[in-house]
């Protein structure tokens, strides 16, 4: 009797074990269609500094990003197909905000009045809706 209630305790631990690496496994799923490349230079130059922000998350500063301090440091973007960003000329979200849609591209942010200007950033990923299909049985 001692080894059967040996044995569902382990088989509790392990369950609970795999349980708790399925949510992490859940957790670090990422959509790789929703970024913004940010270029410290014109026309997406990748020979100076440049970053890859992965959404879906919220930048309150631009601070310390991969080593560098990114704030009032961006003249060019590019968008990923799956997101959507918000930038703003202040960190915390304040102050002058820009929208960029899915996919845009601005090789010169002064053309917006945005050159060296953006502070804190917000990245949405866009939700496709779900595709569904329906068959269409015929009357006999």
């Amino acid at each position: 009797m001692l080894l059967f209630k040996f044995f569902i305790v382990i088989g509790m631990i392990t369950m609970g074990t795999l349980a708790v690496e399925a949510a992490d496994t859940e957790m670090k799923m990422v959509d790789k269609n929703c970024w913004i490349e940010v270029f410290d230079d014109t026309k997406y130059d990748d020979k100076d500094p440049h970053l890859i922000l992965q959404g879906p998350k919220d930048y309150a500063s631009l601070k310390d990003l991969q080593g560098k301090d990114w704030n009032n440091e961006i003249e060019s973007v590019i968008v990923g197909p799956g997101a959507t960003v918000r930038a703003y000329k202040e960190r915390d979200f304040q102050g002058t905000e820009i929208a960029f849609a899915s996919g845009q591209r601005v090789p010169k942010l002064s053309s917006l009045d945005m050159s060296n200007d953006i502070e804190s950033m917000k990245i949405a990923c866009d939700v496709s809706p779900p595709t569904t299909t329906s068959a269409i049985t015929p009357n006999p």
